[in-house]
């Protein structure tokens, strides 16, 4: 499963998986947050207006869902959110037929656990940035996100790359005085300075917290119109198909039943969904 999908698999609240999306989103350069306050906006760059992706940048079937909730005037149509967020459900409970529920569940735990042991195992402060925009989507899984990334980067500095958009946006919104402001249609021409890791850490944290806030108008009244799933069918397994698999998924990506970390990491990052 990508890290998207294992959000409602670790029952991350449906604003949360919204704001995952819009991340995955803003990784591969499809949208701009212009505005997070009082609502978000969203700029839908052109290669993607007609929700469909390129061939260098395929979007998966949530990400469509996600664009197709923008209006023309950035605001977000919150029934198609919704719809979004059960499109997704829907989805993820189908992978998981006939594969044991708890094991998949602790798995995922672990490729999150795993993702955040790589920064924090980096030699050096480009490495530790590197492998936080690579592992960011499963990175943003972990209950203690904000505390994480402070702990991570207290004591040294961090090096974002020139593409980086999930973290632009946020640091030119949140930054008391940003000096650095790249521009939404076009690549920076150099590389962006570094960034001391509090700041970094702070701006982050800050960007989550307001999109989270923002990106509905009631986070109660949103969650409430998600219509429940039907109760699972009694045909399907509580334990795992192969009784000697280390894993318990169904990658629809890589069409294979597995879970091992690099097709996480792969389908989290690559194929089409």
């Amino acid at each position: 499963m990508t890290a998207v999908e294992a959000s409602y698999l670790l029952d991350l609240p449906p604003v949360r998986i919204i704001t995952e999306i819009l991340y995955s989103l803003l990784k591969k350069r499809a949208i701009w947050v212009a505005t997070t306050t009082p609502a978000v906006k969203l700029e839908v760059m052109k290669p993607f207006k007609d929700q469909t992706g390129t061939p260098e940048t395929p979007l998966r079937y949530y990400e469509k869902e996600f664009l197709g909730a923008v209006k023309s005037n950035g605001t977000l149509d919150e029934e198609k959110l919704a719809h979004t967020v059960m499109l997704l459900r829907d989805t993820v409970e189908k992978k998981l037929h006939g594969y044991c529920r708890r094991d998949t569940i602790n798995y995922y735990k672990k490729v999150v656990g795993d993702a955040w042991e790589q920064v924090k195992g980096a030699d050096t402060a480009e490495l530790a940035s590197k492998a936080y925009d690579e592992n960011l989507l499963w990175l943003l899984l972990h209950d203690g996100f904000k505390p994480r990334t402070k702990d991570t980067f207290r004591e040294q500095t961090f090096e974002p790359g020139i593409n980086w958009w999930w973290y632009w946006y946020g640091y030119t919104l949140h930054h008391p005085k940003p000096t650095y402001k790249p521009s939404p249609m076009t690549t920076p021409p150099e590389p962006p300075p570094s960034i001391p890791g509090a700041d970094f850490a702070n701006n982050i944290a800050m960007s989550v917290e307001a999109i989270t806030n923002s990106i509905v108008a009631s986070i109660e009244k949103f969650t409430n119109s998600i219509i429940p799933a039907p109760p699972p069918s009694t045909k399907t397994s509580r334990t795992p198909t192969r009784s000697r698999a280390s894993c318990a998924c169904a990658c629809a990506a890589c069409a294979c039943a597995c879970a091992c970390v690099s097709c996480a990491c792969a389908c989290a990052s690559g194929g089409v969904g």
